[in-house]
């Protein structure tokens, strides 16, 4: 009798680790099935980008580079003694604002002399102060070469003494 109440347990306890083991498989193999689906869908099947998105991942061109001949200034110094020495560069959209800079340049330059040598030293040397020259020279030079437009100013060299 007591072997069979043994044999009883037994088989009960059969099916239910056979129960486990089944639905573990199960889980396991929805799993697998999961992340390959995802991983057919992520490489295979995704759509693809449109042109939109493709042109807003883009960063944007960088346009027509004019050099203006270097400046050796004197700074509004009481004393005289300050001197600034600088190269500017513009970038432009194109050739045809190139050539136009290149027919407008005594004007760029006297805009630029005019507006350094009104400054002074302390003026030219903080981080602030090359911005602000640069953001006033952004403007003076976009109404000089009206209509096209100024991206951007470079200072290739800056050098005060």
């Amino acid at each position: 009798m007591a072997q069979e109440k043994n044999t009883e347990e037994n088989t009960k306890e059969t099916p239910k680790k056979k129960s486990r083991l089944v639905f573990f498989i199960i889980a396991v193999v929805l799993l697998f099935l999961g992340g390959g689906g995802f991983f057919v869908y992520t490489t295979i099947l995704a759509p693809a980008p449109t042109e939109e998105q493709e042109v807003i991942g883009l960063p944007p061109a960088i346009g027509e580079i004019f050099a203006l001949e270097p400046f050796v200034l004197n700074l509004a110094d009481p004393a005289g003694r300050r001197f600034l020495r600088i190269k500017i560069k513009i970038e432009l959209n194109d050739l045809t604002a190139v050539e136009r800079a290149q027919r407008a340049t005594p004007r760029l330059r006297d805009s630029v002399i005019m507006m350094l040598t009104a400054l002074s030293f302390e003026e030219v040397m903080t981080h602030e102060g090359k911005i602000r020259i640069r953001e006033e020279l952004l403007a003076r030079f976009n109404v000089i070469l009206r209509p096209d437009r100024v991206r951007n100013i470079y200072f290739t060299e800056f050098v005060v003494q």
